[in-house]
């Protein structure tokens, strides 16, 4: 059997990634990466981090990012990793771009 990529072309001759296979996967990336910054920092509502790891846009990104990585021959447990840690540095960045434009919005002018 082949895997396809993210794309639906076939690759080499690895198990076929089912949808079934790459959501659970990606489920469990989201959730274990909100579950991580929690218990990190216990004051991010845990709630709020599922909630956006498993908006469209996130669980998208954690799908071609999980998928490219066994396309480019990445063990599942490596391209697991490397998907959630794209995952939270885009939401980390995201966050502080917020920030620093709600500073700006409330700084005062001169």
């Amino acid at each position: 059997m082949t895997i396809p990529n993210h794309q639906g072309v076939a690759m080499d001759n690895r198990p076929a990634l089912s949808a079934i296979v790459l959501g659970e996967a990606v489920g469990k990336i989201a959730a274990f990466a909100a579950r991580t910054l929690h218990e990190q920092w216990p004051h991010l509502d845990l709630e709020e981090l599922v909630a956006t790891f498993t908006s469209d846009s996130a669980l998208t990104a954690l799908a071609t990012r999980y998928a490219d990585g066994l396309d480019s021959g990445k063990a599942p447990g490596e391209a697991a990793a490397d998907a959630g840690v794209a995952l939270i540095h885009a939401w980390a960045e995201a966050r502080l771009a917020a920030r620093a434009l709600l500073d700006a919005q409330q700084a005062p002018t001169h």
